[in-house]
């Protein structure tokens, strides 16, 4: 195996023995890959593999690079391919060979399974008519597509090879007496013949058990020729070498299969016997020394695979999302999905959730021209929303059809609901010794191995044409994440779809968390009870509070942001003196929740009767501290669904020092404050 790196400058005397480097201009290599010429030799534009002079050779993504681009797991990189990558003297330790064997086969399937899935021209393979009953597919099945279908073969069929050895060979400590009498002489005690020498019968591989044997012969071969890790048998014992070698030249493992064909009729057999056929038509293309047999799959552009790794793994999949993405401008977004509201949701209001990836981190990608594209994806949605194909005559602001569910503006305050925008950028945790080299993923050691850590909040390239108006349709939010890479490669390549599934539920989750965390960090919230009707107290104050004032569905409040920075300000104390005097009740809240939604299997809490209190005027309940804190809720307890049969809301506010002129709390008190649904 060799190892090289995209982009890696590498001596144009190397690439041209290891990939056919033509070495002339800017070029495609008698491998598939695209070079380009340096100012000291050549580099690859591309990652994927190839077959070429005997050899099976990998370009690995640029991500692997330490940040000088000299190093990979810890190991200098040499422009002659003299280390441990590639064809040089040091050889590759076992931990190293079986941790980048895997990586080089994800890397393989990654590729692969977005060819198949995409609809795009960025991965080149030659056109051939592979064996139908082998792959459905219009191309020769390669070294690593035979080799993934034995792996998988091996992992479920493992008690196949078991009961087929034992079957055949259940009398393997028993006497041969035939033989015993044949050829050994007796001595006659009596008138009965004791025989000193007995003949056993011996564990033979006959013509039936010929599959297995070339099955894992195959494997060996593989193992010792190109240092992939194969399965092996205890059970059955592999052929030499050389006279495995000779099956793949001339079709004679091909010849040999045919003979046995007529022996097999289970089904799994069945299969096993098109996978070793479509080895040995491999084998006799890399033994024909006249014909020079193309072998490769390779991206080009690597960053539109991480696209699509990403995607599959967080963006909602459906064909009206797909087509959402493409903006009328012309611009695509990367991923998108709906989620529930960050502003005080109750789950019955939506919001887009809007992403951009880039596979490499690097500090300049999510400057500049990027984040204004991102913003722009943002415009775009919301535009997408109010068009009269969805949102004609509703005042609540919902739409139909593709934007099911999904709530931008709220009609009382004309306020606009946050929209969530994020970039996603590939990272390789750095190398420190080979006890990283471990599954799920290359992490260090004993460490919080989560594979998603938040980067900068961009809150300095925030998006805004006001000051201080959080819920305006121009002000958009951004933050920044790095995902383990390999982390994203397992997951995406992997048969579970269980395992997709339960990273998209726990990313959501962290990224819904991350944006509540960024906005209690820069905003502060208070929950506003006017005395009269919710429209008219708008209206009157409306210039006043455009943009720092939202209603979410189902609260009887209206939610008040403020940047914390501008809570001393003139303007923002005059606002106060102007609205109090309108106001029932001002509390302090923060859209953080202090309890998730999803804590099904926890028991409901049922608080002290007259530890609670309804306020009808608030429509809420308010309940005393110490019995709400008792219930330990999200960690014991989930809040009930329904207290005194009124439905309560997904959030809790907590107040301190509560007095509205009801004698029923006084000023020393504290409560958590439970909205109910309205209706």
């Amino acid at each position: 195996m060799i190892f090289l790196f995209e982009e890696f400058v590498y001596d144009a005397g190397y690439l041209k023995e290891v990939i056919g480097y033509k070495g002339n201009s800017d070029f495609q290599s008698e491998s598939g890959f695209n070079t380009k010429v340096a100012d000291t030799g050549a580099k690859i534009n591309g990652v994927g593999y190839c077959f070429f002079n005997g050899n099976p050779v990998f370009v690995l993504p640029k991500v692997f690079l330490d940040c000088n681009n000299t190093k990979a797991f810890g190991v200098p990189i040499a422009a002659d391919g003299k280390d441990i990558f590639g064809k040089g003297e040091s050889p590759i330790k076992n931990v190293q060979r079986k941790f980048l064997s895997s990586l080089s086969t994800w890397l393989y399937s990654a590729i692969d399974k977005y060819r198949a899935d995409s609809d795009v021209t960025g991965v080149r393979s030659p056109d051939h008519m592979e064996h139908s009953k082998f792959r459905g597919d219009a191309r020769y099945a390669t070294l690593l597509d035979v080799m993934s279908s034995m792996e998988v073969f091996y992992k479920k069929n493992q008690n196949l090879f078991v009961f087929v050895a034992k079957n055949k060979h259940s009398g393997n400590n028993r006497i041969n007496w035939q033989r015993t009498i044949a050829k050994k002489t007796p001595f006659i005690q009596g008138d009965s013949p004791i025989y000193m020498e007995l003949v056993n019968k011996k564990k033979v591989f006959d013509l039936d058990d010929r599959l297995l044997v070339l099955y894992f012969s195959a494997m060996k071969f593989i193992q010792d020729e190109f240092g992939f890790e194969m399965p092996q048998s205890e059970f059955y014992v592999p052929l030499k070498r050389q006279e495995f070698a000779r099956l793949l030249e001339c079709e004679r493992g091909l010849r040999e299969l045919r003979r046995i064909k007529y022996k097999y009729f289970e089904d799994r057999l069945l299969k096993l016997y098109n996978i070793m056929e479509a080895f040995f038509r491999w084998g006799a293309r890399y033994t024909n020394k006249n014909v020079k047999a193309k072998e490769y799959l390779i991206a080009n552009s690597f960053n539109n695979v991480f696209e699509a790794m990403i995607d599959s793994l967080i963006s909602d999949q459906d064909k009206e999302v797909a087509k959402l993405k493409k903006n009328e401008d012309g611009k695509i977004i990367d991923h998108l999905y709906k989620e529930k509201s960050l502003i005080f949701a109750d789950g019955s209001e939506s919001i887009w959730h809007i992403g951009d990836s880039k596979y490499y981190k690097e500090e300049n990608e999510v400057l500049g021209q990027s984040v204004a594209k991102q913003y722009t994806y943002a415009k775009n949605i919301v535009q997408d929303f109010f068009s009269p194909d969805f949102v004609d005559g509703n005042d609540e602001c919902y739409s139909s059809g593709v934007h099911q569910g999904v709530r931008y503006r709220d009609s009382v305050t004309e306020g606009y609901s946050v929209t969530p925008n994020f970039f996603i950028r590939g990272f390789v945790p750095e190398y420190e010794n080979d006890d990283q080299y471990g599954d799920p993923y290359f992490s260090k050691k004993g460490e919080n191995t989560e594979p998603i850590k938040a980067g900068d909040d961009m809150w300095d390239k925030r998006n805004r044409h006001f000051r201080n108006r959080l819920f305006d349709r121009d002000t958009l939010l951004l933050k920044v994440y790095n995902i383990n890479f390999l982390y994203v490669l397992k997951t995406y390549t992997s048969k579970h779809s269980s395992l997709r599934d339960d990273f998209k539920k726990k990313t959501r989750k962290r990224f819904r968390e991350d944006f509540l965390e960024l906005l209690d960090k820069y905003y502060v919230f208070y929950a506003v009870w006017p005395k009269n009707s919710e429209t008219e107290f708008v209206n009157a104050h409306f210039r006043m509070l455009a943009g720092k004032i939202f209603k979410p569905a189902d609260l009887k409040c209206l939610i008040l942001a403020l940047e914390k920075t501008s809570i001393d300000d003139d303007d923002v104390k005059e606002m106060w003196k102007r609205i109090e005097g309108g106001c029932e009740m001002i509390a302090r809240v923060t859209p953080k929740e202090i309890w998730e939604n999803d804590l099904s299997d926890l028991e409901e809490a049922e608080f002290e009767e007259k530890s609670v209190v309804f306020d009808e005027s608030l429509n809420g309940f308010f309940v005393k501290r110490e019995s709400f804190e008792k219930a330990k809720i999200g960690e014991v307890h989930r809040l009930p669904k329904y207290i005194m049969n009124k439905p309560v809301v997904g959030n809790v506010f907590l107040q301190n020092g509560f007095s509205a002129g009801n004698p029923k709390f006084s000023d020393k008190d504290e409560y958590y404050f439970l909205p109910c649904k309205e209706g």
